[in-house]
């Protein structure tokens, strides 16, 4: 399960993922994130996915997938940083290549293993 909350005071979009995420709930997720017009244009999220594995063997042309998915969000957003908490061995390598793979301007998108060090990265971002 994939859920959302503005915190209006952080002005961070903080996103929980639980359980098994399928790649059609990823995909869904980022469509969401472009229909929801009251987010700024200058996103800050916080990704804590230290809770979840992906249902199914996730793929390079997945991984693509979502990039172009995340590229139709960006056409509407100044900038994008996107900080991802990750705790499986499997998952962290796929946010390590997600990264690498990952040539869209303004989009930074980082991985890390503690809610501290996302939350100081994307800290450093709002500025």
């Amino acid at each position: 399960m994939i859920t959302t909350n503005y915190n209006t005071s952080t002005k961070i979009l903080e996103v929980k993922f639980t359980g098994e995420i399928s790649i059609q709930d990823m995909k869904n997720y980022i469509i969401s994130v472009r229909e929801n017009k009251s987010l700024p244009s200058r996103l800050l999220i916080l990704s804590d996915a230290s809770e979840a594995k992906f249902a199914t063997k996730v793929k390079r042309n997945d991984l693509l997938e979502f990039l172009t998915e995340n590229k139709k969000t960006l056409s509407q957003k100044e900038y994008i940083y996107d900080a991802f908490i990750i705790s499986g061995t499997f998952e962290t390598a796929l946010g390590f290549l997600y990264k690498g793979i990952n040539h869209i301007k303004n989009y930074s998108f980082n991985v890390f293993s503690t809610k501290e060090a996302a939350s100081v990265w994307l800290n450093l971002k709002a500025y």
